[in-house]
Parts: C-alpha cells; structure tokens; sequence
C-alpha cells in the first residue's frame, strides 16, 4: 500500500502544574518537571525507532501536553537540533501548546525561531467557565498571551475552548462567542466538554453533583458557533476546527487524512507504514525501557487493508470535505458503496450523512452525532 512520504513529528510532555478536573490525558502535576532527563529519554527512544522513519519527510511537528509551555526555549532549541540531524526534516509547520499563565513577550521571542504556531490552551473567555473547569488563568491572562504572541511575530494563532459546562446557558454561550470571534486569530478549536471515568467530574456526576446543560441546549449551542464562525469568515473545516483560510492545522490533517506520524514521549501513539502503536503511560515505566535500550511500547497493531479502508472513512468523515469514493477506492482497492451496503443507506436515510457527487460528508445533523455514525461504519 502506498502511503504519501510526508510525515508529521508528536511530542508528548507529559507535565502541568495541575490536573483539571475534566481532563483524562496521560499528564504529571509537578513543580519543577526534569527537563534534562526527559530531553535524553527522547533522543533515546527516537534513535531507537529511526529505521521506522526511513525514507519519510517531516513537514509538521506538534507538541502537546500536558504542558509544554513548562520546558524551556533551550529544551526545545536542543530538541529541534537533534531532530534536524536525525530526520529529512522540511518542517511547513510546527506548533507549541502553551498555557496562557506563565508566558511572557520574552518566552514566545524565544519560542519563534523554532515555532511558526502557537496554540493557547484558554478554555473559556468568560471568568465563570474558567473557574467551573477548574483553569488556573483569568481571562486577562488569555488576553495577554494573545498579545504577546502576536508581537513575538506568530501569524498563526489558535485558541482551544470548551463549550457545554455545567451551568452554561445559550445566552452566556452566544456572548462569549462574540468576543472570541472578535479576537485576531487564525484558528479556533471548540470542544464539547466530555465527562471522563477516573476523573474529578465523572466522580461529581455519579453522585449527582455536576450536571452538563441538557442536550438540545448543547445542539443550538453548536448550530450558534457553526453559523457565526461561518458569518465571521472562519472555515469549518473539521468537526471541532475552524480556521481562516489557508490556516486549517497541517498536522492534525494527518490524523485525519490516515497518513504517517511518529509519536514520542509516554502514551504517544504513531502510526508508520501501516502500523499503529502507543508507548507506555506511565512516565517512570517509559524510562526505563530506555534505559533497557527497549521501545517503550504497550499496543502494537497492524492494520490490513480492510481496517485501513474502515479508519480512512472514519476519520475522513470528521472533515467537513468528508470522503471521496473514487479516492478510497483507488487507496484501499474497496467501494464505498458496495462495502458498507444498507448500513450507509441506512445512515442516509436517517438524514445523518448525504451525497455531494461523488464525495460522502456528515450533515450537520451528523455533525452533532459523529460517534453514532463511527459506531455504524466501524
């Protein structure tokens, strides 16, 4: 199976200063993270995979946390020269997470030669929401890194937020939307809060202490933010993803589109040459594989291409582009048609996917109801 040569870089840092209550990623609240031992443990685990990385070009690389604001602009100088020696490395995009408390003009100046996209972890723009999800910044905070990354001379900005928390009304959500919409950036990602088992919220929810808003309240929440983003010249061009144009996120279109990736540091997960694998979890088992000179893995999978063909249509789905029947077939060798049979008429029918020509998207309707629709074509 032939796979494009492009490929993208994830790096995991694995630290914050505290755990939010609704968060369920592989993450470490610490007061001063190992920057020293952690970079080692990377470059060890990086050589030890490189015969996987033969012949693959880098254009993305994207750290996330955790996180990675916490290291250093040193850490990641050293990092980028290690991987410059290491990899075919002709990087169109790199993007650092950050949080908006503990930033300054001075940090993301710094952060600039190596970085050309910022993405800043804010949440919420209203004080309520960022105290409800447990967030350690203000508003203002927010407002400040937004400022500061700009004048460091990043033309690519993101801001992540969650919608849907307990005690979120329509209207507090449509004020909140306008000034978001009215902040200069490139890119915005909005997340319906999920509630997680084994974390604080899942325990609050069980006992009947934290309640989401109802769920056709959530519906007109989302149908607000597709048609404003919309009206305000943004791009839906991912479920949760909407960009100016030309601004979609490089290297989560990979993810989407099933092309290769390399993940690194603990609970990253890769998928190279038709093969899906994740390192282990946990930080103090994820060392010492490597100083055991072992890949710290847990799972291991290789796709045929059957499962290659589900995953592609999958993941295309979310894009709003969604899947192009001949495009699959000349890929994977399967029609969209003939393989999913009365399953896909049937999700037609319910008016939750819909033909464009050749090209099969979600409707908004589908939107809304991605997992149901993932279930059935899995």
């Amino acid at each position: 199976m032939a796979f494009s040569e492009k490929a993208g870089i994830y790096l995991h840092i694995p630290f914050c200063r505290a755990k939010c209550p609704y968060c369920d990623f592989f993450s470490l609240p610490v007061k001063t993270p190992p920057q020293d031992a952690y970079l080692q443990a990377l470059k060890k685990e990086l050589l030890l995979r490189k015969e996987e990385v033969t012949g693959l070009v880098f254009e993305t690389v994207y750290v996330g946390g955790g996180t990675p604001s916490l290291f250093s602009p040193d850490f990641f100088r050293e990092w980028f020269a290690f991987l410059d020696l290491h990899l075919d490395l002709k990087l169109k995009e790199a993007t650092i997470e950050v949080n908006p408390e503990g930033v300054s003009l001075g940090f993301f100046k710094k952060l600039r030669p190596m970085f050309n996209r910022v993405s800043i972890g804010a949440q919420s723009l209203s004080e309520k929401g960022l105290q409800v999800l447990g967030r350690r910044h203000k508003v203002c905070d927010i407002l400040r890194a937004l400022e500061g990354a700009l004048e460091a001379g990043f033309q690519n900005v993101s801001l992540d937020f969650i919608f849907a928390w307990p005690g979120q009304g329509l209207k507090d959500w449509a004020r909140e939307l306008e000034a978001i919409l009215a902040l200069p950036v490139t890119h915005l990602s909005f997340y319906e809060l999920t509630i997680e088992p084994g974390t604080p919220f899942y325990e609050l929810q069980q006992k009947g202490l934290l309640e989401k808003p109802p769920e056709e309240e959530i519906e007109e929440m989302f149908l607000l933010l597709w048609e404003r983003t919309r009206a305000r010249g943004f791009e839906h061009y991912e479920i949760s993803n909407y960009s100016r144009p030309g601004h979609a996120c490089r290297h989560n279109l990979l993810y989407w589109k099933v092309e290769p990736f390399i993940g690194l540091g603990p609970a990253a997960a890769s998928y190279l040459r038709g093969t899906r694998k994740k390192n282990v979890e946990g930080l103090s088992a994820y060392m010492q594989a490597l100083r055991e000179e072992r890949l710290p893995l847990v799972e291991e999978e290789k796709l045929d291409k059957e499962a290659h063909f589900r995953e592609a249509v999958i993941l295309g789905l979310r894009l709003i582009e969604g899947v192009e029947r001949k495009e699959l077939q000349d890929r994977f060798g399967f029609d969209l048609v003939a393989y999913y049979g009365a399953r896909l008429e049937r999700l037609v029918h319910q008016g939750l996917v819909f033909w464009e020509g050749e090209r099969l998207k979600l409707t908004p309707k589908g939107l809304l109801l991605a997992n149901v629709v993932a279930r059935e074509l899995v």
